[in-house]
């Protein structure tokens, strides 16, 4: 009787285990059929998130790129200028006109690589591989603060940040040069030229009115140069803006406003 008794036990004991057991096996299967989902989804965000970085790194297909590699700029080559000269005749022909240095900094180092240029910062909007190349390569940038979102573009390219002002009828041509002591700016036609003494640091920033610049061709680019000794160093292009450009703005948006009421 009493091995009987025993054996029931156990058998009652070995029944509830095995109860017990295959509940857990359930309740896991269903842990892990619920986070399957939400694990592939991670995942899937993730492999997202890299492609978008791959993304602002590279061009899709392997490529060379011997010009620009924005593509705002593509076709542009219409607007360049037809009428250069020498910059020698520049020099001699062409009217000095005055700037004023708005940064100069003698011992500045370019840095090689910026925090900001990395690919998780802003979405990777400065660490376009071309673009950092491109940059690298010259040594003149001239540029109009017109737009805050262009002047945040610009700065952040160039690596570096200078205070710019707005005038209704004067405007600024801002040019950051690296590497080089200014010491004179000359314009004749669709050319300016920068004159300086090269050295191996620093950064200077200037601007100069677009009053005192009188193109040859409003509708051509600005031949912006770099010069010593009557050498080019570098060069870079931009669009002529008349003096007066805010205040033609202010007017054009009033008489949008106007149509509108």
């Amino acid at each position: 009787m009493l091995k009987t008794r025993i054996g029931y036990i156990i058998c009652i004991s070995i029944i509830l285990s095995l109860f017990v057991y295959s509940k857990s096996i359930n309740t896991k299967s269903m842990e892990l059929s619920y986070s399957q989902p939400n694990s592939d989804k991670s995942e899937h965000e993730q492999i997202h998130k890299l492609e978008q970085r791959l993304d602002s790194l590279e061009p899709p297909k392997p490529t060379t790129i011997l010009d620009s590699p924005f593509p705002f700029e593509k076709g542009t080559e219409v607007h360049f200028p037809t009428d250069v000269i020498p910059i020698s005749e520049v020099l001699k022909k062409g009217t000095k006109i005055p700037f004023k240095v708005i940064k100069s900094e003698p011992n500045y180092i370019r840095p090689i690589y910026e925090e900001h240029w990395h690919s998780t910062f802003w979405g990777g909007r400065w660490s376009y591989i071309p673009s950092r190349i491109h940059y690298s390569l010259h040594r003149i940038f001239p540029f109009y603060a017109i737009g805050i979102s262009a002047e945040l573009n610009f700065q952040q390219d160039v690596g570096i940040a200078f205070n710019t002002a707005a005038n209704e009828t004067d405007l600024d041509l801002y040019i950051v040069v690296f590497q080089t002591n200014i010491t004179d700016v000359y314009t004749k036609g669709n050319q300016v030229v920068v004159v300086g003494t090269p050295k191996r640091t620093g950064v200077e920033v200037i601007n100069i009115k677009t009053a005192d610049i009188h193109p040859s061709n409003k509708e051509k680019f600005l031949l912006v140069q770099l010069a010593t000794n009557g050498a080019e160093l570098d060069y870079s292009l931009i669009n002529y803006e008349p003096p007066d450009f805010w205040l033609k703005l202010k007017q054009k948006n009033e008489r949008e406003k106007s149509k509108k009421e």
